[in-house]
């Protein structure tokens, strides 16, 4: 059995949209959101309103999502 997806990698994937979409969404640098995806940076205040605007949801939601861990 395979562990359920989570975080901004599994959300963008469940929405059909490509990283390129989603940084062009959220007025994000592509490479911001891959770092962010890999766990490589955390996501600044501003990148995490930016990014919930991408998806449409509110800044405390992305906040989760974003911090979320694949187990």
């Amino acid at each position: 059995m395979t562990a359920a997806k989570t975080g901004l990698r599994a959300l963008r994937q469940e929405r059909g949209l490509s990283l390129e979409a989603v940084a062009v969404l959220g007025d994000v640098d592509p490479a911001t959101v891959s770092r962010i995806e890999r766990r490589l940076v955390e996501a600044r205040p501003e990148t995490i309103v930016r990014l919930a605007r991408a998806f449409k949801m509110s800044a405390r939601r992305m906040k989760q999502i974003v911090g979320e861990r694949d187990e």
